[in-house]
């Protein structure tokens, strides 16, 4: 875990989201505990804001549960322009089906307020996780990593810019999966120029004014997985060949370790050329790391089951997609040795493939994933 006593003395505004137009110091929207807006919906407590509205925990009077409400600020809600980057937001969202994705539900207009209904974590944010300061073992770790590279691969493959990938966007719900937030600053193509972001995430290429693209989302996901994987930001420091990223791993590390640092390092490339192209191949990368790793994931998984002949699990890239295929033969054991980090990591690349339509291939990984497998 990143080390909270070089996270706490930051400036809190390097963690918001800001337009590259607006400035900070936005109107409340004047909502508080306990009113209730468009007859529904109860408001019990403010838990985030951003340059464009509040976000607001609320309860659901009609349907008798939580709620999310981001509600857009008064002098945003008077344009039109607003209202309709409200409404693409939620447009985005809803093109995207994955259990690491948040779940936006509506967009309403009442008591003269615009806002969107989502859903509530519970659980704070990734930011929260990194600045606890408690100790995470790996495995918990990877299994986050795992999980964000899993809905921004999701996002990428029906063709969105995410823009604004932070900590601070990355939700835990109440059962503790992580799911990416705020699509604000998303877009569906080349047709916007909306721009902006959190400084302190915000890849070389937007800070110079140039437009964004996937890369750039690649770009804050390499510096999330830096934090998450190795203790703290990445840092920075100058040879001949220009800015490079100080290495994460320290002399002797294992092979394991090197083969995420290296992940890292091409994520933050300087030139956003020589980043993975979109998080579908980063994911891809962090499956094969595994994979690879000694007395790791799948590999224990094959140690431990005599019989079992992996003829094809290959992780790799094909035309913007990862996992050529599985066929896997096996005897049956009397007791299961897969472990619950096994299950995630089958798990996380059977959703990315459910997401793109491959659900005979993700099924076969769900099936291996379950507590037995029969003969």
């Amino acid at each position: 875990m990143p080390n909270s006593s070089n996270l706490h003395g930051d400036p809190p505004e390097l963690d918001r989201t800001i337009e590259l137009e607006g400035v900070f110091g936005r109107p409340s929207v004047g909502l508080e505990a306990g009113e209730v807006l468009a007859a529904r919906y109860q408001i019990e407590a403010t838990i985030g804001e951003g340059g464009s509205g509040q976000v607001f925990r609320a309860w659901d009077r009609v349907l008798g549960e939580p709620i999310a409400l981001k509600i857009l600020r008064p002098d945003r809600a008077r344009e039109k322009t607003w209202i309709k980057r409200l409404a693409r937001e939620v447009r985005v969202a809803r093109a995207i089906r994955h259990a690491n994705v948040c779940r936006v539900f509506d967009l309403a207009h009442a008591d003269g307020h615009w806002f969107v209904s989502m859903e509530l974590a519970t659980g704070g944010t990734l930011r929260d996780t990194l600045r606890s300061g408690q100790a995470r073992p790996m495995v918990e770790r990877l299994a986050d990593a795992r999980a964000i590279c899993a809905g921004l691969a999701a996002i990428h493959l029906v063709g969105i810019t995410h823009r604004d990938v932070t900590p601070q966007n990355v939700l835990r719900m109440s059962d503790g999966r992580l799911v990416l937030s705020d699509f604000g600053l998303a877009s569906e193509g080349a047709d916007t120029t909306i721009e902006g972001g959190t400084p302190r995430y915000m890849p070389p290429e937007t800070a110079m004014g140039h437009r964004s693209d996937q890369r750039s989302d690649v770009w804050q996901l390499g510096s999330i997985l830096h934090e998450l994987l190795f203790d703290g930001r990445p840092e920075w420091e100058s040879d001949s060949k220009g800015i490079v990223l100080r290495p994460p791993s320290a002399p002797g590390a294992s092979s394991f370790e090197e083969d995420l640092a290296r992940l890292c390092g091409d994520c933050l490339a300087q030139n956003p050329a020589d980043r993975p192209a979109t998080a579908v191949e980063v994911a891809a990368r962090l499956a094969e790391a595994e994979v690879a790793r000694p007395h790791g994931v799948l590999a224990r998984l094959a140690g431990t089951r005599r019989g079992i002949a992996m003829a094809g699990l290959l992780v790799g890239l094909a035309a913007g997609m990862f996992l050529a295929g599985a066929t896997i033969r096996h005897r049956t054991r009397p007791r299961d040795p897969m472990g619950d980090d096994d299950r995630r990591l089958l798990r996380s690349v059977a959703d990315t493939l459910d997401a793109q339509g491959r659900h005979e291939e993700a099924g076969s990984l769900n099936r291996l994933s379950s507590p037995r497998v029969s003969e």
